[in-house]
Protein backbone atom coordinates (compact mmCIF):
# COMPACT_ATOMS: atom_id res chain seq x y z
CA UNK A 1 0.00 0.00 0.00
CA UNK A 2 1.35 3.06 -0.98
CA UNK A 3 2.04 6.24 1.44
CA UNK A 4 -0.45 8.00 -0.47
CA UNK A 5 -3.38 4.99 0.38
CA UNK A 6 -2.39 4.97 3.60
CA UNK A 7 -2.59 8.81 4.10
CA UNK A 8 -6.30 8.47 3.08
CA UNK A 9 -7.15 5.66 5.00
CA UNK A 10 -5.99 7.57 8.10
CA UNK A 11 -7.94 10.62 7.04
CA UNK A 12 -11.19 8.39 6.23
CA UNK A 13 -10.76 6.67 9.59
CA UNK A 14 -10.27 9.93 11.59
CA UNK A 15 -13.62 11.07 9.90
CA UNK A 16 -15.52 7.75 11.01
CA UNK A 17 -14.19 7.64 14.24
CA UNK A 18 -15.35 11.68 15.20
CA UNK A 19 -18.48 11.13 13.70
CA UNK A 20 -19.06 8.11 16.12
CA UNK A 21 -17.60 10.54 19.03
CA UNK A 22 -20.40 13.06 17.65
CA UNK A 23 -23.15 10.48 17.06
CA UNK A 24 -22.33 8.72 21.02
CA UNK A 25 -21.25 11.57 22.93
CA UNK A 26 -22.98 14.64 21.72
CA UNK A 27 -22.01 17.26 20.41
CA UNK A 28 -18.34 18.04 21.15
CA UNK A 29 -17.45 19.88 18.25
CA UNK A 30 -20.16 21.87 18.02
CA UNK A 31 -18.30 25.06 18.86
CA UNK A 32 -17.52 25.92 16.08
CA UNK A 33 -20.85 26.52 15.16
CA UNK A 34 -21.72 29.65 14.59
CA UNK A 35 -25.26 31.16 15.90
CA UNK A 36 -27.85 29.08 17.81
CA UNK A 37 -30.83 29.08 15.92
CA UNK A 38 -29.50 25.77 13.95
CA UNK A 39 -26.44 23.90 12.79
CA UNK A 40 -23.72 25.65 10.38
CA UNK A 41 -21.38 24.13 8.16
CA UNK A 42 -18.37 23.74 11.01
CA UNK A 43 -20.49 21.20 12.94
CA UNK A 44 -19.09 17.75 14.28
CA UNK A 45 -21.28 15.51 12.04
CA UNK A 46 -20.57 17.62 9.11
CA UNK A 47 -16.70 17.66 9.24
CA UNK A 48 -16.77 14.21 10.09
CA UNK A 49 -18.59 12.96 7.21
CA UNK A 50 -16.51 15.31 4.42
CA UNK A 51 -13.01 13.93 6.51
CA UNK A 52 -14.90 10.59 5.93
CA UNK A 53 -15.84 10.75 2.45
CA UNK A 54 -12.76 12.88 1.51
CA UNK A 55 -10.72 10.04 3.09
CA UNK A 56 -12.31 7.00 1.38
CA UNK A 57 -12.91 8.21 -2.21
CA UNK A 58 -8.95 9.08 -1.85
CA UNK A 59 -8.23 5.70 -1.06
CA UNK A 60 -10.81 4.17 -4.31
CA UNK A 61 -8.96 6.39 -6.44
CA UNK A 62 -5.64 5.31 -5.45
CA UNK A 63 -6.60 1.49 -5.76
CA UNK A 64 -7.90 2.31 -9.36
CA UNK A 65 -4.44 3.83 -9.87
CA UNK A 66 -6.15 6.81 -11.11
CA UNK A 67 -3.19 9.79 -11.27
CA UNK A 68 -2.69 11.82 -8.17
CA UNK A 69 -4.31 14.81 -9.24
CA UNK A 70 -7.52 13.82 -10.33
CA UNK A 71 -7.79 11.66 -7.18
CA UNK A 72 -7.50 14.54 -4.68
CA UNK A 73 -9.53 16.25 -6.78
CA UNK A 74 -12.61 13.25 -7.00
CA UNK A 75 -11.61 13.60 -3.26
CA UNK A 76 -11.99 17.26 -2.74
CA UNK A 77 -15.01 17.05 -4.31
CA UNK A 78 -16.64 14.05 -3.07
CA UNK A 79 -15.60 15.52 0.29
CA UNK A 80 -17.22 18.91 -0.23
CA UNK A 81 -20.41 17.16 -1.56
CA UNK A 82 -20.99 14.63 1.00
CA UNK A 83 -20.43 17.69 3.60
CA UNK A 84 -23.02 20.09 1.49
CA UNK A 85 -25.51 16.85 2.17
CA UNK A 86 -24.98 16.52 5.96
CA UNK A 87 -25.00 19.87 6.66
CA UNK A 88 -28.67 20.42 4.99
CA UNK A 89 -29.35 16.83 6.40
CA UNK A 90 -29.14 17.43 9.81
CA UNK A 91 -29.78 21.08 9.40
CA UNK A 92 -33.46 19.78 7.96
CA UNK A 93 -33.54 17.46 11.57
CA UNK A 94 -32.92 20.30 13.89
CA UNK A 95 -35.37 22.42 12.13
CA UNK A 96 -37.98 19.52 12.97
CA UNK A 97 -37.61 19.40 16.85
CA UNK A 98 -40.08 20.66 18.80
CA UNK A 99 -39.55 24.74 20.89
CA UNK A 100 -40.88 25.59 23.56
CA UNK A 101 -39.86 29.26 22.84
CA UNK A 102 -42.81 31.85 23.45
CA UNK A 103 -43.63 34.84 23.43
CA UNK A 104 -46.97 37.48 24.75
CA UNK A 105 -46.71 38.44 21.40
CA UNK A 106 -48.31 34.97 19.70
CA UNK A 107 -51.62 35.82 22.01
CA UNK A 108 -52.73 38.44 19.90
CA UNK A 109 -56.02 37.68 18.40
CA UNK A 110 -56.44 34.81 20.23
CA UNK A 111 -59.59 34.01 22.29
CA UNK A 112 -60.12 32.99 25.53
CA UNK A 113 -62.38 32.69 28.49
CA UNK A 114 -62.62 34.89 31.58
CA UNK A 115 -61.64 32.69 34.62
CA UNK A 116 -61.55 35.46 37.20
CA UNK A 117 -63.73 38.66 36.32
CA UNK A 118 -62.15 41.59 35.35
CA UNK A 119 -63.44 44.94 37.15
CA UNK A 120 -62.93 48.24 34.92
CA UNK A 121 -59.96 49.26 36.87
CA UNK A 122 -58.78 45.72 38.06
CA UNK A 123 -57.39 42.88 36.80
CA UNK A 124 -58.79 39.62 35.94
CA UNK A 125 -57.75 36.04 34.74
CA UNK A 126 -58.21 34.83 31.17
CA UNK A 127 -57.49 31.15 30.22
CA UNK A 128 -56.03 30.78 26.47
CA UNK A 129 -55.24 27.71 24.51
CA UNK A 130 -51.57 28.62 23.12
CA UNK A 131 -48.83 27.59 21.47
CA UNK A 132 -47.46 26.16 24.62
CA UNK A 133 -50.68 24.71 25.89
CA UNK A 134 -53.77 25.75 27.93
CA UNK A 135 -52.48 29.11 30.39
CA UNK A 136 -54.34 31.15 32.76
CA UNK A 137 -53.20 34.99 32.02
CA UNK A 138 -53.47 38.25 34.08
CA UNK A 139 -55.70 40.20 31.74
CA UNK A 140 -57.07 44.07 31.75
CA UNK A 141 -60.29 44.99 29.96
CA UNK A 142 -58.39 47.36 26.62
CA UNK A 143 -61.96 49.37 27.25
CA UNK A 144 -62.29 50.16 30.61
CA UNK A 145 -65.34 48.11 30.99
CA UNK A 146 -66.19 45.05 33.24
CA UNK A 147 -66.53 41.61 32.01
CA UNK A 148 -67.81 38.56 33.78
CA UNK A 149 -66.05 34.90 34.98
CA UNK A 150 -67.48 33.43 31.43
CA UNK A 151 -67.14 35.85 29.09
CA UNK A 152 -65.29 35.03 25.83
CA UNK A 153 -62.80 37.43 24.94
CA UNK A 154 -60.23 38.08 22.37
CA UNK A 155 -56.75 39.90 23.30
CA UNK A 156 -56.18 42.95 21.60
CA UNK A 157 -52.76 44.29 23.26
CA UNK A 158 -50.19 43.58 25.94
CA UNK A 159 -49.22 46.27 28.64
CA UNK A 160 -45.98 44.48 29.85
CA UNK A 161 -46.84 41.14 30.91
CA UNK A 162 -50.92 42.13 31.10
CA UNK A 163 -53.00 41.19 28.48
CA UNK A 164 -55.48 43.46 26.80
CA UNK A 165 -58.65 41.67 26.17
CA UNK A 166 -62.06 42.84 24.60
CA UNK A 167 -65.35 40.72 24.80
CA UNK A 168 -66.86 38.77 21.99
CA UNK A 169 -70.19 39.90 20.64
CA UNK A 170 -71.34 36.10 21.23
CA UNK A 171 -71.34 36.95 24.94
CA UNK A 172 -70.81 33.86 26.90
CA UNK A 173 -69.32 30.19 26.63
CA UNK A 174 -72.08 28.29 25.12
CA UNK A 175 -73.66 24.95 26.02
CA UNK A 176 -71.40 24.30 29.23
CA UNK A 177 -68.01 24.49 27.22
CA UNK A 178 -65.90 26.66 27.37
CA UNK A 179 -63.07 28.37 25.04
CA UNK A 180 -61.30 25.68 24.18
CA UNK A 181 -64.58 23.51 23.38
CA UNK A 182 -64.03 21.46 26.22
CA UNK A 183 -66.65 20.30 28.52
CA UNK A 184 -66.91 21.75 31.78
Amino acid sequence: MSLLAITYLVIALVGLAFLALTVLIGEIADIFDVGDDGIGPFNGKVIAVALTAFGATGLLMTFFRVPVLWGALAAAGSGLAFGLAAWLLVALLYRQQATTEFSLQDLLGRTGEVTVPIAADQPGYVVISGPTGTRQYLARSSRGIPIPAGQLVRVSGLAGTVLLVEPLQQATAVEGRDARGESR
